[in-house]
């Protein structure tokens, strides 16, 4: 690619990311600051975190020094939190508040640099065109006015200069103007949009003019307004450039006022509102309901959300929203609505043919209907209404009753026999009040029935609902075959319906075939240096190169921002593989011309098979993705299977990964009860913490199945700290409803090599507000030489955070008390071995064992205690509590009576 090319594609990224970048740093300081005040957690400055790092590095990249450093700088403040999993405390956010104070600063400047970006520099003609000799700092387009307000000779709107200002900053920069001698109609705009430095502020808020008749309209252009109440989140940001990008005049909005003001001074066609404003979608639906009964064109609202419940989908459609989307989605999905709301009717407007003897009546339905946008063809001889059919192909067929030669329900039922118009809607408008007759019309094959005197916004609403409907009806069978002719790619619907009803058939389990997701390599790389535009050309090459070298039988789709999905009904595994990577190595050796560029790619692809039994399509595609993550990750190459189950051990390790996935563990609980009693009665609850998961046979996987192989496969980090996790959650309940309960909690030896664990520790209980001693975490010494130095070591770090230690597995001799006297442990906890042996030389070494702890002010306990015999040894020798099937089995709640077991 030339340098020229690299220069101009550079410039398109430079300015598409100075056009969001104040909206994107007014977002993350207002976030910051509002941190800073209430207190920090985890989540919050992770999210804070990678967005200061993407705006740093893009920021340096487009030559924006100054707020670059800053960025910087607060990336690096972060950075030491986000390694030791911790969160800066009052004193310590002051120099973060001020460096975000500083960042909005400098986004102010850039937010005004890039309002005045391409006005050329004011020259001497400019200064004699100008008032009273003054140069005109800003020279507007050519009937720009148009762009921001409907306006009459009669009527002229009054707009805010803060309006007009924000209408500016959501245009495309003027990059070359002329300036206007503005006479007449032209000056009384143009003299409301001036901004007088000096000039006091309007605080009121606009009055709502009403619109002035269609007939004398100035019309604004076929640009569609949006105006976008952003809540500055990534998707919002990138619905927003693809927005722009297809010409559309976007507004960024921060609030519901600001919304009310723009509405009232300039009626969008499409209003969208994030799922943040969610709360307010009422009050947003009340200004647009105002708007929508004045304003001379379609006003739609679109309303995102991350709840997809029908409550929520009610609330939206009371509040007028005309499409729902719930959250996670995809941009380009939002992007389809977007286009179905704003562009429907006006590249293609509706047809209707109005069939009226009366030509009177029948001027006046056209009149109506045309003034809503419609086309109309009027005939007054039902004898001529067939040849009018085929020449006009209408949408709908407005239908008088009585005419004569052919009264309404005749002709009907001679249109309904021709196959072309089985379906086009007939509705029948007539001054007929008998409910016979509209019954009998509307069995002739009518769809509906109006009667006559009828308002024009009734006759206009009854004939739209019904002309979107037949629309949307008429798409859905004309892609019953959705393929594009021209890259061979399918619908990515209509592919996933085919793999479901493939799933839902008889033995789909046993039936072959299976499904790829193909994933474009460096695709954020590839995206920075060739533009939105060039990228999204590049994926349409690659899947018709994709379509064109896979069988009839084989449906390709596009999936996501950079994926592919590839339905195989017929081959089996292996025949797959083999398939991936042969596409992968052709794919490899294409050259992919964008502009002057060729291109070389690279695909990841995951397989998931039809055996795998995984329900639907949706778990099939992410089962095959994280296949392909997987196996990218051990380095096993560029293609992953998920339809083959690994068996054994590798099984084992499988369900580990995907419970840790899933969240699919689960807990259980037991009861270590007082054996010595307790003098006051009020003996502390406290529980031991056992670790289950349930195998794909069914059985329930105990902790001394689960660890061993998942130490191997090192995971064992994973699932201690998915323990821990939960603990603190249980808690953190307890503590709610005032009943402060002890957990002891089995960890690995890894945990003492972590160098974060005790970090980690401290920002959870400060994150929940819980007190340390509320939890023991027991660890069980192993024979290596340092094991005890290290784990007296993590100990000793860990009083601090106030939480307890145990040390589990002692025996009697010298290992046993040479790990009492080293490490400071609250608790220890004698072998279960110990018992097996009754004699009177191991009760006396059991007596030496814990007098020894007890005098260094250990507790012990003694666990798996299955019967009274071994728990009266156990008090003879001095054990303070025991643990097991004796004292009560091990049960999802926590739910023992210890002052029963106290007394």
């Amino acid at each position: 690619m030339s340098s020229k090319d690299d220069s101009q594609q550079n410039a398109e990224l430079r300015q598409a990311f100075l056009r969001h970048l104040p909206k994107r740093l007014d977002t993350l300081v207002r976030r910051g600051l509002r941190q800073t005040r209430e207190g920090w957690d985890i989540n919050s400055l992770s999210l804070i975190f990678r967005e200061v790092q993407t705006l740093a590095g893009a920021a340096g990249r487009y030559g924006l020094l100054d707020l670059g450093e800053k960025l910087f700088a607060l990336e690096t403040t972060f950075s030491g939190y986000v390694e030791t999993v911790s969160i800066p405390d009052s004193v310590q956010s002051q120099p973060i508040a001020a460096l975000l104070e500083e960042i909005r600063a400098l986004s102010l400047v850039q937010a005004a640099s890039s309002h005045l970006a391409g006005v050329r520099t004011v020259s001497e003609q400019d200064i004699e065109r100008s008032e009273n000799g003054f140069p005109l700092q800003l020279v507007a387009p050519q009937e720009y006015w148009k762009r921001f307000v409907d306006v009459t000779v009669s009527n002229v709107v009054p707009i805010r200069p803060d309006i007009i200002a924000a209408s500016l900053r959501s245009a495309a920069p003027v990059t070359e103007s002329v300036p206007l001698e503005p006479t007449g109609l032209e000056k009384s705009v143009v003299s409301t949009t001036k901004v007088d430095a000096e000039a006091p502020a309007v605080d009121s808020p606009i009055k709502s003019q009403p619109d002035p008749p269609a007939a004398s309209v100035v019309r604004s252009g076929a640009a569609r307004k949006v105006y976008h109440l952003s809540d500055g989140s990534p998707l919002a940001c990138e619905i927003d450039q693809k927005l722009e990008m297809s010409g559309y005049e976007l507004a960024l909005l921060d609030n519901t006022d600001e919304l009310s003001e723009m509405i009232a001074a300039i009626r969008p066609h499409l209003v969208i509102v994030d799922a943040h404003f969610l709360n307010e979608l009422e009050h947003v639906g009340s200004l647009l309901k105002a708007a929508r009964a004045r304003a001379n064109h379609r006003i739609a609202m679109l309303a995102l959300s991350e709840q997809g419940d029908l409550d929520v989908r009610l609330r939206a459609m009371r509040a007028g929203a005309d499409a729902f989307i719930a959250l996670p989605a995809l941009a380009s999905d939002v992007m389809a609505r977007i286009a179905e709301l704003t562009e429907a009717g006006s590249t293609d407007p509706f047809r209707v043919l109005i069939v009226e003897d009366d030509r009177s009546q029948a001027i006046f339905a056209e009149s109506i209907l045309r003034k809503a946008g419609m086309l109309t063809t009027m005939v007054t001889d039902p004898l001529k209404v067939l040849d009018e059919l085929e020449r006009v192909a209408p949408d709908l067929i407005l239908m008088d009753l009585y005419m004569p030669g052919c009264d309404g329900m005749e002709l009907t039922a001679i249109i309904r026999e021709r196959e072309a118009f089985i379906s086009t809607p007939i509705v029948f408008l007539s001054g007929e009040h008998d409910t016979e007759k509209h019954f009998e019309a509307l069995n002739a094959g009518g769809d509906d029935f109006l009667s006559k005197p009828i308002r024009p916004k009734h006759l206009i609403s009854a004939v739209t609902n019904r002309l979107r409907r037949a629309r949307h009806i008429q798409r859905r069978s004309q892609n019953q075959n959705p393929r594009d002719p021209v890259s061979g790619m399918y619908d990515r619907v209509h592919v996933l319906d085919r793999m479901n009803a493939k799933l839902a058939a008889e033995e789909a389990i046993a039936h072959r075939g299976g499904v790829m997701l193909i994933e474009l390599e460096e695709s954020t790389s590839l995206r920075e240096q060739i533009g939105l535009i060039g990228f999204d050309q590049l994926l349409g090459q690659i899947g018709a190169f994709l379509a064109a070298h896979v069988d009839s039988s084989e449906l390709v789709a596009r999936f996501g921002d950079a994926s592919f999905v590839m339905f195989s009904p017929d081959r089996g595994i292996a025949d797959m593989q083999t398939q991936a990577l042969d596409l992968r190595d052709r794919t490899a050796r294409e050259h992919f011309d964008i502009g002057t560029r060729q291109l070389h790619v690279g695909l990841g692809i995951g397989i998931c098979a039809f055996a795998a039994a995984l329900g639907d399509a949706g778990a099939m595609l992410n089962a095959a993705e994280r296949a392909m993550v997987e196996t990218r990750k051990r380095g096993a190459g560029p293609v992953g299977v998920y339809g083959l189950r690994p068996s054994g051990e590798a099984l084992l390790v499988e369900s580990i990964r995907d419970a840790l996935r899933a969240d699919a563990f689960h807990l259980v609980f037991q009861p270590i009860a007082a054996l010595q009693g307790d003098d006051d009665g009020d003996a502390e609850e406290q529980f031991q913490v056992l670790l289950r998961l349930r195998g794909d046979d069914g059985k329930l996987l105990t902790a001394s199945e689960l660890v061993p192989p998942a130490e191997q496969a090192g995971l064992i980090d994973d699932v201690d700290r998915w323990v821990v996790g939960r603990c603190l959650m249980v808690l953190s309940e307890r503590a709610r409803q005032s009943r402060p309960v002890r957990l002891f909690v089995s960890q690995s030896l890894a945990a003492i090599r972590d160098p974060t664990r005790i970090g980690w520790l401290r920002q959870q209980l400060e994150t929940r507000r819980l007190a340390g001693d509320r939890l023991v975490l027991e660890f069980r010494p192993s024979d290596e030489p340092d094991a005890v130095a290290k784990l007296a070591e993590f100990a000793k770090s860990l009083a601090p955070v106030g939480v307890g230690v145990c040390l589990a597995g002692l025996e009697p001799g010298e290992a046993g008390l040479h790990a009492i006297e080293t490490i400071s442990a609250g608790f220890v906890k004698i072998s279960p071995q110990c018992l097996g042996d009754r004699s009177a030389g191991l009760r006396d070494n059991l007596r030496r064992l814990v007098h020894y702890a007890h005098e260094r002010g250990r507790l012990v306990i003694a666990p798996r205690i299955e019967d009274a015999q071994s728990a009266a040894l156990l008090w003879t020798v001095g054990v303070d509590y025991i643990q097991g099937n004796f004292v009560q089995h091990a049960a999802q709640d926590l739910d023992y009576d210890f002052r029963v077991a106290a007394s």
